[in-house]
């Protein structure tokens, strides 16, 4: 395994790692390249794992053999000699991983990561070695959270939503992942909210947020959403589980990533520069400029903000191979699978249309913005559950309005397991040298709770027997 300190010691050590890794899972050109040839660029990342642009040489049809190395042996016929060679990949290397389930959880994304690009649902994966993988580059761009409420682009997203829901993956099919996670979150909840009252913080926002996580069993609002989704038996599908912009991404006809436009002709200087998010402008007629913002999951190694994927790319290799120019139709992909695992679907379908009003661009302190305006409203939800609805069904059918109403019904349970979790990743990441307000976020997702749980409860007042929760909370 590729010990991921030494793989990014100097540069000559990267170039080295980087030439024996896609010389041993790359065809063609790469089979000869040298180090020296070799363009490697550092590129930002999740905190686990470190991501590096390597390219081959602009000239490589003239530098891919070495006369002094010709032997006068035969030479060998390859299985791989016709296929298309990528000029660009994303090297990624896997940083260390801590936990009892980091190794199944690694596994589970590998998997989940080949199969996917195996169907087209995400960026190609040109190969797995210890310690890491090679993965397509793709020059596209990060939505913006304001496009997610473009009409195009919405019913885009429901459809690949629908695409991944309808797939059939080898892992574990229960419906705890979540709770689970919530759950292992948790424990590590109640350490730092014993340091903070041990420690007598003074900081206020600290002291009234431990004040309002101690007046609420957090535990016991997992366990109520989790009972009321037993009981009504909602349906269980493979979801993305984080299918927010910043894993969306959006492919611009002649997009040139403008972060690589400087680099690709030159030699490597800086290997521990990370490149800029790749968060650039809206394309035209869209409503605004984004720019930065990262929130980090320490706890799972990726960033809920990701900054870019992945491109050497024909439109065929685009999820969803009707995205044409002719129809003008978004051209889209899905990435970061991290999260991946079965779920209830409609906790996907309430993230994503909580995402609307979460916008991390903030380059200000808290470094995010709150705009519970944004939510969609009721024509809206109803062209992306339509949208939703007939990419599962794998029709062009209108689905009934019975069809529609459950969704609905589901959508309502599942924004409180939304605003949950995400509240306990906060509290739980709230350590972290990240420029996040962490304190802020995890207290207005609290607050979202009790004010989408107040609501349920009227609208469904038959499901708070399921708890003997009561809440001081205002």
């Amino acid at each position: 395994m590729i010990g991921l300190s030494k793989a990014t010691r100097s540069q000559s050590e990267m170039r080295d790692v980087a030439t024996r890794v896609c010389r041993e899972y790359l065809s063609g050109a790469w089979k000869n390249i040298s180090s020296d040839e070799i363009q490697v660029k550092r590129m930002s990342g999740g905190l686990s794992n470190f991501l590096y642009y390597v390219s081959l040489p602009n000239n490589n049809e003239s530098n891919t053999i070495d006369d002094s190395t010709i032997s006068t042996k035969r030479t060998r016929k390859e299985s791989y000699h016709n296929i298309m060679e990528p000029t660009k990949v994303l090297l990624r290397i896997y940083g260390q991983s801590h936990g009892e389930n980091a190794l199944e959880n690694m596994l589970t994304e590998s998997v989940v990561f080949a199969l996917l690009s195996e169907r087209q649902l995400g960026p190609k994966l040109h190969g797995i070695f210890p310690g890491g993988r090679i993965e397509q580059y793709i020059p596209a761009r990060s939505l913006t959270t304001s496009e997610l409420s473009d009409a195009q682009i919405s019913a885009k997203i429901a459809e690949k939503m629908g695409q991944i829901h309808s797939l059939h993956i080898p892992v574990s099919k229960e419906a705890d992942w979540i709770f689970n996670t919530i759950n292992r979150w948790l424990n590590n909840v109640d350490t730092i909210m014993n340091d903070i009252k041990n420690n007598n913080n003074k900081e206020t926002k600290i002291q009234e947020l431990q004040k309002r996580l101690s007046e609420v069993d957090l535990r016991k609002e997992a366990n109520w959403i989790r009972k009321v989704a037993e009981t009504e038996a909602y349906p269980v599908m493979f979801c993305h589980n984080d299918l927010q912009e910043g894993n969306i991404l959006f492919r611009e006809n002649n997009f040139v990533p403008p972060d690589l436009v400087e680099t690709l002709d030159e030699e490597i200087h800086n290997l521990e520069g990370d490149l800029s998010p790749m968060l650039i402008s809206c394309p035209k007629n869209k409503i605004e400029k984004s720019e930065g913002g990262t929130k980090q999951d320490v706890l799972n190694g990726n960033s809920r903000k990701r900054s870019l994927n992945d491109a050497d790319i024909d439109i065929n290799e685009i999820i969803g191979t009707n995205d044409s120019p002719e129809t003008k139709e978004p051209e889209l992909m899905i990435i970061d699978f991290e999260y991946c695992a079965y779920n209830y679907r409609a906790f996907d379908m309430a993230n994503h249309f909580l995402e609307w009003t979460y916008d991390y661009t903030n380059n200000e302190f808290p470094y995010f913005y709150h705009r519970p305006h944004c939510y969609p409203n009721d024509e809206q939800i109803d062209n992306f559950i339509v949208s939703y609805l007939k990419s599962v069904n794998g029709t062009n059918e209108m689905p009934s309005l019975e069809e529609k109403k459950q969704l609905l019904e589901e959508i309502a349970l599942f924004t409180l397991a939304s605003h949950l979790f995400w509240c306990i990743w906060a509290v739980v990441n709230i350590h972290q040298d990240i420029e996040f307000g962490y304190w802020e976020y995890a207290d207005i997702r609290l607050n979202e709770y009790f004010k989408a749980k107040a609501k349920y409860l009227e609208e469904k007042p038959d499901t708070k027997e399921f708890s003997d929760i009561t809440s001081r909370r205002k």
